[in-house]
């Protein structure tokens, strides 16, 4: 159960349910009026969810990285921050842009894919640096620039810090996977 007190949409302060209105706009809230994932969290702090929302919208609609590609990092930084929600859902969405199943287990398992394409590769590489080192180092920041770009690399470098604040915010608030799935970690 969420460590986050449930209210219904009457109980927010104003801002707070412009925040929900704003949000059940593409995300249909359950029927206790608990709109899920980390946006209850986040609501309750407005500014906090007018500005995440809109980031997280830069992630689905405007980067020039594939869907694919954004798919992965975000598995990769699930799997970093042990997000049973964010590892439940971006595992089945990087399924459906093409990521092997294989290559799925691997980052569960924590180990390089023994067969993944040169881009997955990479991916996997660049953001395994930078959450486990906090750097990257001069031959993969080359080979990274090289294959996505300058604006590719910062794309990337976004997405992750998104989903690690996404991956904060559900493990804080202790939110859990959707009924009937399990949580694996």
């Amino acid at each position: 159960m969420s460590r986050l007190s449930k209210k219904s949409p009457d109980e927010l302060t104003d801002g707070q349910r412009e925040q929900f209105e704003r949000i059940s706009r593409f995300r249909q809230p359950d029927a206790d009026g608990q709109i899920g994932g980390p946006f209850d969290p986040w609501i309750r702090s407005p500014e906090v969810a007018r500005r995440a929302v809109s980031l997280g919208n830069f992630v689905w609609e405007r980067t020039t990285l594939s869907r694919r590609i954004v798919e992965l990092a975000i598995v990769v930084t699930a799997r970093f921050w042990r997000s049973n929600v964010e590892w439940v859902a971006h595992a089945r969405m990087a399924r459906e842009q093409g990521v092997s199943p294989a290559v799925i287990d691997a980052v569960f398992e924590q180990v390089t894919p023994e067969a993944a394409p040169a881009d997955e590769l990479l991916t996997i590489e660049v953001c395994r640096a930078l959450h486990e080192d906090h750097e990257l180092p001069s031959d993969l920041y080359q080979r990274v620039v090289n294959e996505f770009g300058e604006q590719g690399l910062v794309e990337m470098i976004m997405t992750i810090g998104f989903y690690t604040f996404v991956s904060m915010t559900l493990n804080a608030f202790e939110v859990e996977v959707a009924q009937g799935q399990d949580a694996p970690f």
